[in-house]
């Protein structure tokens, strides 16, 4: 029987129960201007449109894990990422917080605006990394030049002139603190000391930025007690009384011919006290003299003083003021134990003396030859040198020891 065509107006499929069923051994065509479906549609296998699809409402997915599209999808009105997140390719991905995250952007990002964050440049000073990063870096000064009108800026930093400071460049600076008492600020000194140890060069300019009170006003002379006021290369805020006084600078230029030991001090208060070394600029060894003085001394007696030197040296000439003998020690309790001993009388073996030496009022000074080599035996190696003097005078006195010394040790 040949196929034909029929007209059919409208079908209703009736009934309170069950699921009518329209079957065809092939396919099922409908063909009209539009096909209304007034309820739910459930579709168990796949739906081939090769036509569009116009969705009046909302077209809502469920249980959806992927759309697969040959061609491009439109969303006319945006595209709403409630969780997870949107990925394009492999490197682009959108999360539902506003995150992008990529593996590489394109071009100079000079059309990006409303950009801020917490990111900037880390700034290292000597390869330490300072604790906040910096947004702008500002290059300040009289030698710094910025040039470059891309994205690339060079910054030139000129020299800041000679190496060499004019003669009347201060060099090194210490500011005087302390109440009672000094202490110095400045480059190689520990600031919590009471009274340190300073070592000066030659022919290099030093100012000392007096801070300790009205009341203690520094000078440099030249003797831990008593001596004179040392003017060589000194220039005193009080040029009359020969001091600096709060607020004010001493300027100090040591000159070639210094001597190897000054003092500094208070003007008002002897005991406010500390050494000053002068010592050459090669910082090589040289040899050089160390002095101490007594007590006053009865005929006969003995006075224990402690000379500054060097840790390890040579011994080349030892002077004393009067006539005398002098013994040189490595340490305090091998001096005490040598009391006892007369003179002319040998030392025991690793008895702690270095070298002895007897003046005389016609002969105060002995050559040492061949050098005798010395040096401090404390538990921490220090630069005192512990000597006993036994005044051989006819009368009571002091007496300065005056020792010609190598170094040897820094």
């Amino acid at each position: 029987m040949a196929e034909k065509g029929f007209g059919v107006k409208e079908i209703n499929l009736i009934g309170s129960s069950g699921t009518p069923t329209i079957e065809s051994p092939n396919n099922l065509n409908l063909n009209a201007n539009n096909v209304a479906i007034s309820t739910n549609v459930s579709i168990g296998g796949t739906l081939t449109v090769t036509g569009n699809i116009s969705v009046g409402g909302t077209l809502t997915y469920e249980d959806v894990t992927n759309i697969d599209s040959i061609g491009i999808i439109t969303a006319r009105t945006g595209i709403k990422v409630t969780g997870g997140e949107l990925a394009v390719g492999n490197n682009i991905k959108l999360g539902n917080a506003g995150v992008i995250t990529a593996t590489s952007f394109s071009g100079d990002g000079s059309a990006l605006t409303g950009i801020s964050g917490s990111g900037g440049v880390a700034v290292q000073d000597e390869g330490s990394t300072l604790s906040t990063q910096a947004t702008t870096l500002n290059f300040v000064g009289a030698g710094v030049v910025a040039s470059g009108t891309g994205a690339t800026k060079t910054i030139t930093i000129s020299g800041g002139g000679s190496s060499t400071p004019a003669d009347d460049d201060i060099q090194v600076v210490y500011t005087v603190t302390g109440s009672g008492f000094y202490r110095f600020t400045g480059n190689g000194v520990d600031n919590t000391v009471n009274y340190p140890e300073l070592y000066m060069y030659r022919d290099t300019k030093y100012r000392f930025i007096h801070n300790a009170g009205g009341a203690h006003p520094i000078q440099i002379v030249t003797a831990q007690s008593g001596g004179s006021v040392y003017e060589d290369g000194v220039t005193y805020s009080n040029t009359s009384q020969k001091y600096t006084s709060q607020g004010n600078n001493l300027d100090f230029t040591p000159q070639h011919d210094a001597p190897d030991t000054l003092w500094y001090r208070c003007y008002n208060h002897g005991y406010m006290v500390g050494k000053i070394n002068i010592v050459p600029f090669s910082g090589g060894s040289s040899r050089g003299n160390v002095t101490g003085t007594t007590g006053s001394l009865a005929q006969n007696a003995i006075g224990n003083i402690t000379i500054t030197g060097h840790k390890s040296y040579l011994l080349m000439n030892v002077a004393l003021s009067a006539a005398g003998w002098i013994r040189l020690y490595t340490d305090s309790t091998s001096r005490t134990n040598d009391a006892s001993r007369s003179v002319g009388e040998d030392p025991l073996p690793g008895s702690g003396v270095i070298a002895e030496v007897v003046t005389t009022a016609s002969s105060l000074t002995q050559k040492i030859s061949p050098f005798v080599p010395g040096g401090n035996m404390d538990a921490t190696p220090s630069t005192n040198i512990y000597v006993a003097i036994q005044n051989l005078s006819s009368s009571t006195q002091t007496i300065t020891a005056t020792l010609t010394i190598l170094k040897l040790e820094d």
